[in-house]
C-alpha cells in the first residue's frame, strides 16, 4: 500500500470465526460516527477491529487509520500518539490537536484508535473534539472499558461460540464427539488452525475432540488464551494440554514476538487488565473469586467488610463490568446475576490468596449461603404457594456450582458442620431434582469419620438425610444402617426433627426387604411425630410408603385412603410436586384395579408437573406408570416408547434401584409381546441389581416365573443368565433394542374385547352382538373399534380369521 498510514489487511487465514459479528459492526459503522469495541484482555478486539476495517474501507475514500495507544496514559502523550500515527507534527508549528483537527477535518476516514484503555479519560476528550469538528471522520476504538461519550456505540466483543457444557453428574461417560459436531464452534476451528500451524498434519478428531471442547470450555472462548493452549500441541497432546490447564499461567506463554509483551503471556494480559484497576476495584475483584455466579446483595453481604463498604459494591461492580472483568448472568428471580471468567478468576483468586483473605472471604461466603438456605428449607415447609416455590428452586438451579464450591471449601477447611448444615438444608431440593447421588458423596465425606466440633443434632439430621438419599443408589441395608445411627444419636442429643426423618428412612427401607410389620411401625411412629417438628415433607412420603404397603397387600382401598391423604396434605401444602407424587401413586392404583380412564387423568397430570419443572427421576417414574397403562390398554407401541424411555432416563440418573425398576417393567412388555427369552434376560439384569442393593426382588421372581411357564427349564436358564454377565450398559443397549416385529396379540385384549372378538369370528352383525351381551350397539362397535386398533387390522373379515386362527371360535 502506497500510504504507510493506512493499515494492512488482515490477512483472510489468520482470522477464524466472528462471522456474525463482522457482518453487524460493518452495518452499525453505517449509521453511527463512533462504536467501541470492548471486552477482557485477549478478547481478539484489536483483530476484530481490523478485520472490520479491512471489510469497510471502500466506504472512506481517505481510508482507514490505526493509532496503537497501548504505551499512552497522560493526555499529552494520547494526542502525541494520535498525531505521530498520522504524521501531523512535521514540519507543524501548531499545537498537537489543532494539528490533529486540520489534518483530518477535510477528510472522510476511518479512525481506529487501538488499546485505549490506559487513557479512557483524555481519549473521551480527543474523540468529542474530533466528532464534533471533524465531520466526514468516524472513529473505531478497541478497548477494555468503554469511552462513555455522547454518540458512542459499546459493542461488546463476545467469547468466541462454545459447546454447550456437558453434564457429568455421575452419570454415564460421555460418547464420542464427532469432529464435524465440534467444527461447528468457532472456538474449535481457532484451536484446530493455530494447532495446525504448531504441529502440521494436526487434526480433529473423535478421540481429541472432546478434549478439545473442554479445553476451549475452560478458557471461556477467549481467542488469545485457546491460540496459546493450541500452541503447545507442537509438544504436548491435546489431553496433556487438558489436564495441565489448572496451571494455565505457566503452560500459556508464548516467546513468540508478533505480540507485543502485555500479550506473551496469560498471566501479562490478566496483570495489565488488574493493574490499571483502582485499588477498591482490585480488592472486590480478587473477593469475588468465592462465587461461582452472584447478584448485587450476595456480593455486597459477602465482600464489603475490611475497606469496601457494603454501599459502594453496586458501583464498583459497575466499574468492573466496564472493564469486562466480569459478565452478567441470567436474571433470576428478578435479580441481575454476574459471573467472573474462568481464567479471570483463577487470576484473581491468586490475589485473594496472596492478600490474605482467602479465609475469611470464604467464611463469610459459607456463612452467608448457610443463613439463605436454611431460611429457604424453614419457607418451603411451610404452606407456600407454588410460584414462590419455583422460585426458591430456580434460585437453587443456578446457584448449584456456588453450592458445591462452598461444599467441597467445607470439606478441605474442616468446616464440618457448617457443611452439614447446608446439606441438610438442601435435603428438599435434592430430592425434587433426584441429585441422590449427588447428596449422598457431600454427606458421605462430611460424616465420615466423625467430627467432633459437629454438634450431634446436626449429625443426627444429616445422617438421617443420607439414608433417605442412599435408598435407591446404595441399597435398603445400608439405608437401614444409617438410620439406625441417626435414630440412636437422635435420642440421645432429643432432637425430634431427626428422629422423624430417621423413621421415615427406615420404614421406606423396610418396604424395599419386604419387612411389612417394621415398614408399617416405623412409618406410624413418623406419622405421630411429624406433626410437632413441622415436616410435612416426612409425612407425605411416608404416606405414599404405606399406600404402596396396602397395594401390596392387596387392600386396594387401604391404599388409596393413603394416597389421597397424602395428595390433600401435599396440596395443603401448596406443593405440586409432592401432588404428583401422590397422583403418580393413585394412577398406578387405577391401573391395578382396571379403572383406566382414572389412571389416564392422574398419570397425564402428575406427568405434566414433572416436565414443567424438569425433574428426571419422577419423570421417569411417572413414564413407567403411563407405559403401564400403555399395557393395560393394549398399545404396544406406546408402551415400547415409555418405558424404553424410563430406562434411558433412570439409568443416566445414577440410581440402580430405578434402573431395575425398568427393566423389570420391559419384561412385561416382553411377555405381553410373547417373547419369554428377553424377558427372563431382562430380569435376570433387574434381579443382579438389587441383589448387588442387598434388596430381594420378588417381582423379578414373578416375572422369571411367568417366562419359565412358556420356556423349557434349559431355555429358561440359558436366557435368565444370558444378560447378567454383561457390563450394564450393554445390557441396557439390548434392553431398548426392539428388532422383534411386534404382533397382533391375544394377551393384549381385554375380557370383554376377546368375548366380542370371538362373536365376530361366529358372524354375529353389532345388533346381534348387543343382544347376546346385552349391552348397546354403540358400545359393541367402541369395542370393535378397539380390537382393530390393538390387532392392527380394518376389518371384520380380518377379525373372524384372526379370530379363528387363535382357537375362539367353537
Amino acid at each position: 500500500m502506497s500510504d504507510p498510514r493506512e493499515i494492512p489487511p488482515p490477512s483472510a487465514d489468520d482470522f477464524v470465526g466472528r462471522e456474525r459479528d463482522v457482518t453487524e459492526l460493518c452495518r452499525i459503522l453505517g449509521g453511527t460516527r463512533m462504536v467501541s469495541l470492548t471486552g477482557t484482555g485477549g478478547m481478539g478486539k484489536t483483530r476484530l477491529a481490523l478485520r472490520v476495517a479491512d471489510r469497510v474501507r471502500s466506504r472512506f475514500a481517505d481510508g482507514v487509520r490505526f493509532v496503537d495507544l497501548s504505551e499512552a496514559a497522560s493526555p499529552d502523550q494520547v494526542v502525541r500518539a494520535v498525531a505521530r500515527s498520522l504524521r501531523v507534527l512535521e514540519n507543524s508549528e501548531k499545537a498537537p490537536i489543532d494539528a490533529i483537527v486540520t489534518a483530518l477535518r477535510p477528510l472522510r476516514v476511518l479512525l481506529l484508535l487501538d488499546t485505549c484503555e490506559r487513557a479512557v479519560g483524555p481519549l473521551a476528550g480527543l474523540c468529542r473534539t474530533l466528532l464534533t469538528a471533524c465531520p466526514a471522520v468516524q472513529i473505531l476504538a478497541t478497548s477494555r472499558q468503554p469511552l462513555r461519550i455522547a454518540g458512542e456505540t459499546i459493542w461488546r466483543v463476545p467469547p468466541l461460540s462454545l459447546p454447550p457444557p456437558v453434564a457429568r453428574d455421575h452419570g454415564p461417560p460421555p460418547l464420542p464427539v464427532p469432529p464435524d459436531t465440534a467444527l461447528r464452534y468457532e472456538a474449535v476451528r481457532l484451536f484446530a488452525a493455530r494447532a495446525r500451524a504448531a504441529r502440521p498434519g494436526f487434526a480433529v478428531t473423535a478421540d481429541n475432540a472432546g478434549d478439545i471442547m473442554d479445553i476451549c470450555r475452560i478458557l471461556d472462548g477467549v481467542p488469545l488464551a485457546i491460540e496459546l493452549a493450541a500452541a503447545r500441541t507442537r509438544v504436548l497432546s491435546v489431553q496433556q494440554v487438558l489436564h495441565r490447564l489448572d496451571d494455565r499461567f505457566r503452560l500459556l506463554v508464548t516467546s513468540g514476538r508478533e505480540l507485543p509483551p502485555r500479550q506473551r503471556t496469560l498471566r501479562a494480559v490478566l496483570e495489565w487488565s488488574h493493574d490499571l484497576l483502582p485499588h477498591p476495584e482490585q480488592v472486590l475483584l480478587r473477593r469475588l473469586t468465592v462465587f461461582g455466579t452472584w447478584n448485587l446483595s450476595q456480593a455486597e453481604a459477602v465482600c464489603g467488610y475490611g475497606g469496601i463498604d457494603p454501599g459502594d459494591v453496586l458501583h464498583l461492580l459497575s466499574a468492573l463490568l466496564d472493564h469486562s472483568l466480569i459478565v452478567r448472568d441470567a436474571e433470576v428471580d428478578g435479580a441481575a446475576h454476574y459471573r467472573l471468567p474462568d481464567t479471570v478468576r483463577a487470576y484473581a483468586a491468586e490475589r485473594l490468596v496472596a492478600a490474605g483473605e482467602e479465609d475469611t472471604t470464604w467464611d463469610r461466603c459459607l456463612a452467608e449461603s448457610i443463613v439463605w438456605h436454611e431460611g429457604m428449607a424453614d419457607a418451603v415447609a411451610r404452606p407456600l404457594p407454588w410460584s414462590e416455590r419455583l422460585r426458591y428452586m430456580a434460585h437453587l438451579d443456578h446457584h448449584r456450582e456456588n453450592t458445591a464450591r462452598l461444599l467441597v471449601w467445607a470439606l478441605e477447611r474442616g468446616r464440618t458442620e457448617e457443611g452439614l448444615r447446608l446439606c441438610v438444608a438442601l435435603r428438599p431440593y435434592w430430592f425434587v431434582r433426584g441429585l441422590y447421588t449427588e447428596g449422598a458423596h457431600y454427606l458421605r465425606r462430611l460424616l465420615d469419620p466423625p467430627h467432633p466440633e459437629a454438634a450431634a443434632p446436626v449429625r443426627a439430621r444429616a445422617l438421617a438425610v443420607h439414608a433417605e438419599l442412599c435408598l435407591d443408589t446404595e441399597g435398603a441395608h445400608t439405608a437401614t444402617a444409617l438410620a439406625r445411627q441417626a435414630l440412636a444419636l437422635a435420642r440421645s442429643c432429643g432432637d425430634p426433627q431427626a428422629e422423624v426423618i430417621a423413621h421415615g428412612a427406615l420404614a421406606a427401607a423396610a418396604l424395599r426387604t419386604g419387612d411389612d410389620a417394621a415398614c408399617e411401625r416405623h412409618a406410624l411412629r413418623t406419622l405421630a411425630g411429624a406433626d410437632g417438628v413441622l415436616d410435612h415433607f416426612t409425612e407425605i412420603a411416608v404416606l405414599s410408603t404405606l399406600g404402596r404397603l396396602e397395594r401390596r397387600r392387596g387392600a386396594p382401598a387401604a391404599a388409596e385412603a393413603r394416597l389421597r391423604a397424602a395428595v390433600a396434605s401435599a396440596e395443603r401444602l401448596g406443593d405440586r410436586w409432592l401432588v404428583a407424587r401422590g397422583l403418580n401413586g393413585l394412577g398406578v392404583l387405577s391401573t391395578q384395579v382396571g379403572d383406566l380412564d382414572a389412571a389416564e387423568g392422574q398419570l397425564s397430570e402428575a406427568l405434566r408437573v414433572f416436565s414443567e419443572i424438569g425433574v428426571a427421576p419422577e419423570t421417569a417414574r411417572c413414564t413407567a406408570s403411563m407405559g403401564y397403562l400403555d399395557l393395560a390398554r393394549g398399545d404396544i407401541s406406546g408402551a415400547r416408547r415409555r418405558l424404553s424411555g424410563c430406562l434411558r432416563i433412570s439409568v443416566a440418573s445414577g440410581r440402580r434401584t430405578a434402573v431395575a425398576r425398568a427393566l423389570e417393567a420391559l419384561a412385561e412388555l416382553a411377555l405381553a409381546e410373547e417373547l419369554p427369552e428377553r424377558a427372563a434376560s431382562l430380569v435376570g439384569v433387574a434381579a443382579q441389581i438389587y441383589t448387588g442393593l442387598g434388596q430381594p426382588s420378588p417381582h423379578a421372581d414373578e416375572l422369571l416365573a411367568a417366562a419359565r411357564r412358556e420356556l423349557s427349564p434349559d431355555a429358561a436358564e440359558k436366557a435368565w443368565s444370558a444378560w447378567r454377565t454383561l457390563p450394564l450398559e450393554q445390557a441396557v443397549e439390548r434392553a431398548l433394542a426392539f428388532s422383534t416385529p411386534r404382533r397382533a396379540l391375544p394377551a393384549l385384549l381385554t375380557p370383554r374385547e376377546r368375548e366380542i372378538a370371538a362373536l365376530v369370528g361366529a358372524g354375529l352383525s353389532n345388533r346381534q352382538i348387543a343382544d347376546r351381551l346385552i349391552i348397546s350397539q354403540a358400545t359393541a362397535a367402541r369395542h370393535i373399534a378397539n380390537i382393530f386398533r390393538k390387532l392392527l387390522i380394518t376389518s371384520r373379515t380380518q377379525l373372524a380369521e384372526w379370530a379363528e386362527r387363535h382357537g375362539m371360535v367353537h
